[in-house]
């Protein structure tokens, strides 16, 4: 099954802006009235097939990953990926 590593890297950017860009890849938990109610925030990868490597590299098949990579590329952030083969059972999905 053909795939992509994506890493990026947000040396450049200030913290809140870091905060925004894995909030939009990887979701959240959205707490509000002093906890009482939790919401799922959906990032990204909630919805594709993927493989977590490090916080900033991952594994999408190849169909997601241009669309993830310009998603990050939009927020001003270099991203480097790789294309792969992988093992169809390797690959699974992230539910939250």
């Amino acid at each position: 099954m053909k795939a992509e590593i994506i890493t990026y890297g947000t040396e450049a950017l200030d913290n809140t802006k870091r905060s925004i860009i894995s909030k939009r890849i990887f979701g959240y938990m959205d707490r509000t009235k002093g906890s009482r109610y939790t919401y799922k925030r959906e990032g990204i990868l909630d919805s594709k097939p993927h493989l977590v490597i490090t916080k900033k590299t991952f594994i999408v098949l190849s169909r997601d990953g241009a669309k993830i990579k310009k998603m990050i590329k939009d927020q001003g952030v270099t991203v480097k990926s790789w294309k792969i083969e992988i093992a169809k059972k390797e690959m699974k999905k992230r539910y939250g």
